[in-house]
């Protein structure tokens, strides 16, 4: 593949991955809007997202798009793995991570959360 097609489809996977988050966080402000325990419901969602049974280890947001987050290991996606899908959502609460989780994604094109779960996210 040239230089300049393989450029077209990262700049595509990034704008992707940037409006399935954008769909997502919708999803989470819309279950945190339920009182009492709606924030419950979008913490919930927002930390287990990428291993929902329901939609084969895909988001709703990463599913309109037609993306998903696979395991380098072994190509399958996280349906059955909460916990990679935890490890992968945690960073966004730690402050200084964000930052580190910014460099690398911007610079590697890799999120941190991939990095240490060994996932990658793919076209489907």
């Amino acid at each position: 593949m040239t230089e300049t097609r393989l450029n077209r489809a990262q700049t595509s996977l990034f704008t992707e991955r940037l409006l399935a988050a954008l769909v997502d966080i919708s999803i989470c402000l819309g279950l945190s809007l339920f009182p009492r325990i709606g924030w419950i419901f979008g913490l919930i969602y927002f930390l287990f997202k990428d291993s929902l049974p329901l939609l084969n280890g895909q988001s709703f947001g990463r599913r309109l798009f037609k993306i998903k987050v696979i395991s380098k290991a072994d190509n399958k996606s996280l349906s059955g793995a909460p916990d990679k899908a935890l490890i992968r959502q945690i960073i966004f609460f730690v402050p200084l991570l964000n930052l580190l989780e910014l460099y690398y994604f911007l610079r590697k094109e890799e999120r941190l959360g991939d990095i240490w779960t060994d996932t990658k996210v793919v076209s489907c």
